[in-house]
């Protein structure tokens, strides 16, 4: 029969003999029957298609696919849709079903009145030979009066008993017809209200599911983001482009368009391919020195200023919330404050700024005399100006000294009976920066301290955070700046050498910053897009001109959560919570800050290395004895490096200022070995 067609997928119709219009595109077999379609017009019919058909050709039928895959919000309005798609199905079947069922019932009902009428003239005798149940006539109805579809309504209608109720619709159709036809009413009201109540949920799950269904990157982000962050990647990235002179090799280019294919889709190439660079343009960017650098990677850091403190209370948090001992942290702060914080820019007073503020907790019956005119100990005027650094001239500037509070001055941290000052000569870090204690002034409680702009000040004990390490002097260092003629372009440049983990650590602080980079961006255009307000979190009411401020500041407050419950079981679930209350702050392209714990556990490692690296620290004692003069010489650095290197792989890094913008970039360079060629290079002492 022609309707056994209908039930054939098209996967099992064999189209090799078919006609063929594209690649794609093959006609029906030509005993293949066409569709009844009503009601069209002459336009319509010269328009619309129904030979032609699209195959899959080649890979495309296959899911394996990155971008085929579905999230799970994407899965639930699938799910929706399928169950749409067949309760619709079930009623309109119906419904055509009952339009074709009513037409032959409206017949038989004629049929029956006519039947009435003429029995009147059956005498009794007549009766015997009637047809079935005393009819006058004996109804059937043709096989072709149903098609597939009727059938098969009939059949889920009466579920087991459907075959049967069918054969009982053409043997009898009188009897049978009638009942089937109210049945079919039944179920027509039963599936429309619902259908109805079901549209209700449907609308609900939708609205829930539909804005985040639309974030297919997080779907395969994690993966990929320990891949691009792990250390074996990193390190041969830099050691590929090594041996290409700075410019990316072809295998992993190739290897790079490939996952960017498998990720994006197959029209990646196509569309954005050309646009994918094998090298950083430093065309209008600062650049290193060609004494130490081609360069092999270049990074930009974007929004300098407050992105690196955000960064260093992130990292810091983290490793007072971690589980390194209290020797790594020591070691840790320490790189920060003679390497890290000049090398990005941060001031030892604003690093150490939190010990000021510090309070010490009061008992219940003391607070009310505090309250009642007690001074806090953070009243003083070194604890307000935490911040503020001396001046570059010569006035001198004296802190306006308060009396401590009564309960504090003999106890804990702002104990002055029991503190052991710091003698003449020593340097130390104050609230004002970097200075020398010149005595101690043991009747009033307080310091005389010169800075290095040759003004003196006053200073509480707690004003005073630690002591810090001088500069070793070093007349290897000397000698060979003598010799070095060369100086960096920018007056702000800095140049290092290091190991393998500055390196990481550097790639990944980089990483850090650009993403919160982009949770500042994501906050401002979410806080400007009224249309996602239905899908995201609302913080304000009305227009509130702070709202990005506020937007961002929830995406850190929601990072310290995650950092502190990450080092305890008490929720295991924190991190599914995290990548959903970020979702709901930022919108689905924050995507990237979904792995912000894992990127902060990575740089902490490579921190704690960095601090325990012996060769490391030989490395900063240099750069501090540069620094310390004004000015880094490359060719001097590199040889007094590869004294001290130990013949381990070295890296070389310079980060120059972009001038007028809030940026600067880093370059990297793979040095490789270079104790080895210093050693051959140097002559023999007598």
């Amino acid at each position: 029969h022609d309707d056994s067609w209908h039930s054939v997928p098209l996967s099992e119709i064999d189209f090799s003999r078919c006609r063929r219009c594209t690649p794609s595109y093959r006609a029906l077999p030509r005993d293949y029957p066409n569709p009844p379609c009503t009601e069209r017009s002459e336009n319509e019919i010269q328009v619309l298609n129904d030979t032609w058909v699209s195959l899959p050709v080649g890979s495309e039928e296959s899911y394996t696919f990155r971008h085929m895959r579905k999230n799970q919000f994407e899965e639930v309005l699938f799910r929706c849709e399928d169950m749409r798609f067949e309760i619709d199905m079930c009623i309109d079947s119906n419904a055509a079903t009952l339009q074709r069922l009513t037409k032959i019932y409206d017949e038989l009902q004629r049929l029956s009145e006519t039947e009435r009428v003429s029995k009147g003239t059956i005498t009794r005798a007549d009766v015997n030979g009637a047809g079935l149940g005393g009819k006058v006539y004996q109804y059937t109805l043709d096989g072709r009066v149903l098609g597939v579809i009727h059938k098969h309504t009939i059949k889920r209608i009466y579920g087991d008993d459907g075959e049967e109720m069918l054969k009982l619709c053409y043997k009898n159709p009188a009897i049978a017809i009638p009942i089937v036809v109210d049945r079919l009413r039944q179920k027509d009201k039963e599936w429309r209200a619902a259908k109805e109540a079901l549209n209700r949920k449907w609308k609900d799950l939708t609205e829930f599911n539909y804005y985040k269904s639309l974030d297919h990157r997080s779907i395969t982000w994690r993966t990929t983001d320990k891949r691009a962050t792990s250390t074996r990647t990193m390190v041969a990235e830099i050691k590929d482009r090594a041996a290409h002179n700075g410019y990316e090799g072809e295998a992993v280019f190739n290897t790079r368009k490939d996952k960017a294919k498998e990720e994006h889709g197959a029209f990646y190439e196509v569309t954005m391919g050309s646009a994918i660079p094998r090298k950083l343009d430093l065309t209008n960017l600062p650049k290193p020195t060609r004494t130490l650098f081609t360069p092999h990677l270049s990074f930009t850091y974007c929004n300098n200023s407050w992105a690196q403190q955000d960064a260093y209370r992130i990292i810091s948090f983290a490793l007072e919330k971690g589980s390194a001992s209290p020797v790594d942290k020591e070691r840790c702060y320490k790189l920060w404050q003679d390497f890290l914080g000049p090398w990005f820019g941060l001031s030892l007073s604003w690093m150490q700024s939190p010990a000021v503020m510090y309070t010490p907790s009061m008992d219940p019956e003391d607070e009310a005399c505090h309250e009642n005119g007690g001074e806090s100990a953070n009243d003083d005027d070194g604890s307000n100006s935490f911040e503020n650094n001396l001046s570059n001239d010569d006035d001198v500037k004296q802190e306006i000294l308060k009396p401590a509070p009564t309960r504090y001055k003999n106890q804990g941290y702002f104990a002055t009976k029991n503190h052991v000052p710091y003698p003449p000569d020593t340097l130390v870090s104050t609230v004002f920066g970097e200075a020398k204690i010149i005595q101690y002034i043991k009747d009033d409680g307080i310091y005389e301290v010169s800075y290095q702009s040759s003004a003196t000040g006053f200073l509480r004990p707690n004003s005073v955070f630690c002591s810090l390490v001088p500069i070793d002097t070093s007349m290897l260092t000397d000698q060979l700046r003598s010799n070095d003629q060369e100086n960096l372009e920018g007056p702000d440049d800095q140049i290092m050498i290091g190991t393998q983990p500055l390196y990481l650590f550097l790639r990944l602080h980089q990483v850090l910053i650009r993403r919160l980079g982009i949770a500042n961006e994501l906050a401002r255009i979410v806080s400007k897009d009224k249309e996602l307000g239905r899908h995201i979190e609302l913080l304000t009411t009305g227009d509130d001109p702070n709202e990005e401020g506020k937007r961002y500041e929830a995406f850190l407050s929601l990072v310290y959560t995650l950092l502190d419950s990450g080092n305890s079981s008490s929720d295991a679930s924190e991190g599914g919570k995290y990548e959903d209350r970020v979702r709901y702050l930022l919108g689905n392209h924050a995507y990237e800050l979904t792995t912000m714990d894992k990127l902060i556990s990575h740089i902490l490692k490579n921190l704690q290395n960095m601090a325990n690296d012996e060769t490391l620290q030989n490395m900063i004692d240099i750069y501090r004895r540069h620094k310390s003069m004004g000015s880094f010489k490359p060719s001097a650095f590199r040889e007094e490096a590869a004294l001290l290197s130990e013949g381990e792989n070295m890296f070389a890094f310079q980060i120059c200022n972009m001038p007028e913008t809030d940026q600067k970039i880093v370059h990297h360079e793979f040095l490789g070995c270079i104790a080895e060629g210093i050693e051959e290079d140097t002559p023999e002492s007598d």
